[in-house]
């Protein structure tokens, strides 16, 4: 009985510290994949503009294009088949209206912005896909 008294004495906090060191490096990358999805949206978003905007430059669609491709690497699933669907509307050719690209614009942006809220304190937000417009400051 002594001897496992004896064993555990160095045994139990090697086996804290390494589920310290475990819980420790799995936060670390929670936050590190955060911080990727956050810059890829946030690029995302910038390059929007070059679908409504009444922009020829290709530089910003295409933009888009190489972020959302990046966006495989981090975010979930839902956002990238929104994001495959706002292309659809706004393709050339297409047949939805306006108001349907609208929409597919805002479900893109209300998704992206559940992504991030997970576990932050704006999660119960009430906003929805009609509450993002698009504004030309021209």
């Amino acid at each position: 009985m002594n001897s496992i008294v004896e064993i555990a004495k160095y045994i139990l906090p090697v086996l804290s510290a390494a589920l310290i060191w475990l819980l420790n490096e799995r936060s670390k990358r929670k936050s590190e994949q955060y911080q990727r999805r956050e810059i890829r949206y946030s690029a995302l978003i910038n390059s929007i503009d070059g679908f409504y905007v009444e922009s020829t430059n290709r530089n910003k669609k295409q933009d888009f294009l190489n972020e959302l491709n990046q966006c495989w690497l981090y975010c979930p699933d839902i956002v990238i088949k929104k994001a495959y669907h706002f292309l659809d509307t706004v393709r050339v050719g297409n047949q939805f209206s306006e108001e349907e690209r609208e929409k597919a614009l805002g479900d893109l942006m209300t998704e992206i912005r559940i992504d991030l809220a997970r576990n932050k304190s704006f999660i119960k937000t009430k906003l929805n896909s009609k509450d993002f417009r698009i504004i030309a400051t021209s």
